[in-house]
């Protein structure tokens, strides 16, 4: 038996311009309206989320990064505090 996964639905209102346009890149596209605008609005929304969930260094900031994890400087009062405090 081959399981299916529940599909959920949305719904959209735009103008019928909008809604020509879509539906002829659609068709010239080898795919159904729901498929087309299902491909297009994923692949945006996974750059979007890849963008907002990772960080770019510099080269000069990467060779900061890496010198720091080398040798990390030594914690400070506050940080000796802090760490103390979070202990008990």
């Amino acid at each position: 038996m081959v399981k299916t996964e529940k599909m959920d639905r949305i719904d959209l209102r735009v103008t019928r311009d909008q809604k020509e346009v879509l539906a002829r890149a659609a068709v010239l596209s080898g795919l159904s309206m729901s498929s087309f605008l299902v491909a297009k609005a994923l692949n945006e929304a996974k750059r979007i989320v890849a963008r907002s969930e990772s960080i770019v260094l510099s080269s000069r900031d990467r060779d900061q990064f890496y010198s720091l994890l080398k040798k990390a400087p030594k914690p400070n009062r506050n940080l000796v505090k802090l760490m103390r405090e979070q202990r008990m």
